[in-house]
């Protein structure tokens, strides 16, 4: 299955650098990114992004349960996610209490 037009990459050439990439040493979160860069390739229109996301823990699953890849590795990255996750969403979060904080309330604005 084509995953992205653009640069012509396919679930089996995402399987492929899945093996590579989650069997180095210090895996990192195997985020499209990392796994088109690691095929050479870059993102252009981004409009794959959805379905390379899906398609890499889709991957992910499949191989581990085919032992092609460590599940600690599949576990390291896994929980990397997770963290990076969590920290965005609580940075997003800070961030949004910050400016509503800031705005003028709807109750302060007179109407003339």
């Amino acid at each position: 299955m084509i995953v992205c037009s653009c640069t012509v990459i396919s679930d089996r050439d995402i399987e492929s650098a899945l093996i590579e990439i989650l069997n180095q040493p210090d895996t990192p979160i195997p985020t499209p990114g990392v796994v088109y860069r690691h095929l050479s390739k870059r993102m252009n229109c981004c409009g794959c992004a959805p379905l390379a996301v899906e398609t890499i823990y889709k991957k992910m699953d499949e191989l581990e349960k085919k032992g092609l890849i460590c599940p600690f590795a599949c576990a390291t990255a896994r929980s990397k996610l997770i963290q990076f996750t969590s920290h965005r969403t609580a940075r997003g979060a800070k961030a949004s209490e910050q400016v509503s904080a800031s705005l003028p309330q709807t109750g302060d604005r007179k109407v003339a």
